[in-house]
């Protein structure tokens, strides 16, 4: 029955929205129809809140194959093409072309990229530029995307993997993505820290072993 409780709600509040418009205008009309649309606004935030949190919480097969990073991290950027140029953000990169390729799942780094990469996107705005850069480094390789933004502070930094912890503004972010991400790179036995500083930008640096061993193991935990 819970899960029924958004559509619910959206009903009725389309029902109260009919009746809304049907009635001789009055002195708080206009405000109560306002009202309407940000309370049906909050539900649906709330429902795609709990998909995405089902989403992630079910266990899934992972797929190991065989990776190139690099063409995973450009194909992400390719996605994003159109709104890193609507908001004239320039995204450069330095990948090295002899970087090793790793076996790993190909939807859980698209997904861990995308996350990040986003995420800087939304702290910039507006005119800004990211870099992304890749290298090998002892048993695995290393990702870093840095952003020219306002950069956090402190203690926000000690927040920022936290489930729904966010400095967006209401209705602009769930604060899911970078606690999503952090789950994807321990699940593929990675690792992931931040550097940040007000007016300094921000770099978060992944590290990802050659192979995933541990992912069999953290699907069973």
């Amino acid at each position: 029955m819970k899960s029924t409780i958004p559509w619910l709600s959206s009903i009725k509040i389309g029902l109260i929205g009919d009746f809304l418009e049907i009635t001789p205008s009055f002195q708080y009309k206009e405000k109560m129809v306002k009202s309407l649309d940000v309370i049906n606004d909050s539900v649906l935030r709330c429902k795609n809140i709990t998909h995405r949190l089902l989403g992630f919480a079910r266990r899934m097969d992972a797929v190991i194959e065989d990776i190139d990073l690099n063409r995973v991290i450009q194909d992400v950027i390719l996605f994003l093409e159109n709104e890193s140029l609507h908001n004239r953000i320039k995204i450069t990169t330095a990948l090295d072309d002899g970087l090793p390729h790793v076996q790993s799942d190909r939807t859980q780094l698209q997904q861990i990229f995308l996350n990040i990469i986003n995420n800087a996107i939304d702290a910039i705005v507006h005119d800004g530029a990211i870099e992304i850069s890749s290298s090998a480094f002892e048993n695995g390789v290393k990702i870093q995307i840095k952003d020219n933004g306002p950069g956090m502070t402190h203690e926000i930094l000690e927040h920022i993997f936290e489930p729904f912890f966010t400095t967006k503004e209401l209705g602009k972010g769930t604060g899911l993505g970078l606690s999503i991400t952090y789950g994807l790179i321990k699940k593929l036995g990675g690792t992931i820290s931040v550097d940040s500083a007000l007016g300094q930008g921000t770099v978060f640096t992944i590290h990802l072993p050659f192979t995933s061993t541990n992912i069999e193991e953290n699907q069973n935990e």
